[in-house]
């Protein structure tokens, strides 16, 4: 008996339920951030969909993606309404989740957040910024505090298109942006790719979107171990989005 007590605990851990291939619903953000996201007739797409397809097929486990507004992605995660939430930053809304015990994965892309202007406002500093623009629902944290103070105007837009069209009309002096996104779009759209640059002198995030589960710890352990494991596929898969490490 001493002999087989080993075995038995080795297949218990097998066939546990938590470790079995199952299907799990992801919550991704409904709005187009590409090349990270998009949503398109309903489908999610771009990096984050190929990066957790290939996470879920590699250990046997079915996904299914519902893309909602990034407010009600966060009350539906925090209801358990959603198994896993895409992306997502221990930084983001910590005082609404206070309270919640949140699992996140290690980075799973690369997000630098900053300002971006017309080329020829490039290095003027933050003084001229008195009116910024952002998409809806994003914090642009290294400015937060001029802009409670007034010091700052915050514009936001649903659609990043939008903001872009502000920034070339001067109707915002810069976007806080993704700046491999604010590229993407503005090809996308015919434009020169430098139309807006990134002034690495403003202050910036430098930041990472992580995976991130409430009721399924063990889920967020498989994805660390298919992140190190799979490391090639996963670069490949940077490297195909056009998403550059900083």
């Amino acid at each position: 008996m001493t002999v087989l007590l080993p075995l038995l605990v080795c297949l218990t851990l097998v066939f546990s339920p938590t470790l079995r291939a199952q299907t799990f619903t992801v919550g991704v953000e409904l709005q187009p951030y590409m090349p990270y996201s998009n949503v398109h007739d309903g489908q999610y797409l771009g990096y984050g969909r190929d990066l957790l397809d290939a996470f879920a097929t590699h250990q046997g486990h079915e996904f299914i993606y519902r893309p909602l507004p990034v407010r009600r992605l966060l009350s539906d995660f925090l209801g358990g309404r959603v198994d896993l939430k895409y992306p997502d930053n221990p930084r983001w809304n910590a005082d609404i989740k206070r309270g919640h015990q949140v699992h996140f994965s290690q980075a799973a892309a690369p997000a630098i957040d900053g300002i971006l202007v017309k080329p020829q406002h490039l290095n003027q500093g933050k003084a001229r910024l008195r009116r910024l623009g952002t998409q809806r629902g994003f914090t642009p944290w290294p400015y937060l505090e001029d802009i409670e103070a007034g010091r700052i105007i915050l514009i936001q837009a649903n659609q990043i298109e939008s903001l872009l069209a502000m920034a070339m009309n001067d109707r915002v002096d810069g976007v806080y942006l993704n700046p491999q996104v604010v590229a993407y779009h503005l090809r996308s759209n015919g434009m020169d790719s430098n139309a807006l640059v990134f002034d690495r002198n403003l202050a910036y995030q430098d930041d990472h979107y992580f995976l991130s589960s409430i009721q399924h710890p063990e889920l967020i352990k498989q994805f660390d171990a298919f992140l190190s494991s799979q490391a090639e596929q996963v670069q490949a898969l940077k490297a195909r989005h056009g998403i550059i490490e900083p």
